[in-house]
């Protein structure tokens, strides 16, 4: 049984840190613009299904890397498909605020066709992390009947004006990163 949310530790490296990418890998992985886009166009159908959305305590380095007061974060999980094949796993905190609760009812929306519109977005340098076969990330492999097998997955901060959030993707077997 799988337990929200999912746990997303792992090595997070400075993109100029990591190598021996492929040049495939590496075109996904260091994608600068909205990654919902850049799927929309590899796919004849695109959707999001919404595993959790819920409000929680972020943990001291979480609230380290977003630089936030708040210690209350909405976690919302979710699957980026395309043509109906999970393709992403994508999760972000989404700090508490009476400023900001645009982003806090996406519903099956895409975060990122929300976000990229903002003409005051600003994206913190991308890391990759690597998943191995053993991580507990691989139970959702698991359960959406998929190979498993090591994965790439990249975070960042998000701001739009004084509002700091995270995202993380972390691509499925599947993903057309791994093609």
């Amino acid at each position: 049984m799988i337990t929200f949310p999912l746990s997303i530790s792992a090595n997070w490296q400075c993109a100029s840190l990591v190598n021996n990418l492929s040049a495939l890998e590496q075109e996904w992985l260091f994608e600068p613009h909205s990654l919902t886009a850049k799927l929309k166009s590899n796919a004849q159908t695109f959707s999001v299904k919404v595993l959790n959305e819920q409000t929680f305590t972020l943990s001291d380095a979480q609230q380290q890397l977003l630089g936030s007061n708040t210690n209350k974060a909405l976690n919302r999980e979710v699957l980026l498909l395309c043509d109906n094949t999970p393709m992403v796993y994508a999760q972000s905190w989404l700090p508490s605020t009476q400023t900001q609760t645009t982003l806090h009812n996406m519903g099956a929306r895409p975060l990122g066709d929300v976000i990229f519109q903002h003409p005051e977005l600003t994206r913190s340098n991308i890391e990759v992390g690597r998943f191995d076969s053993e991580h507990a990330l691989q139970l959702l492999v698991k359960e959406l009947n998929l190979a498993t097998h090591p994965l790439f997955g990249r975070r960042s901060v998000f701001s739009i004006n004084d509002y700091h959030f995270l995202v993380c993707e972390v691509f499925l077997p599947g993903a057309y990163l791994y093609s």
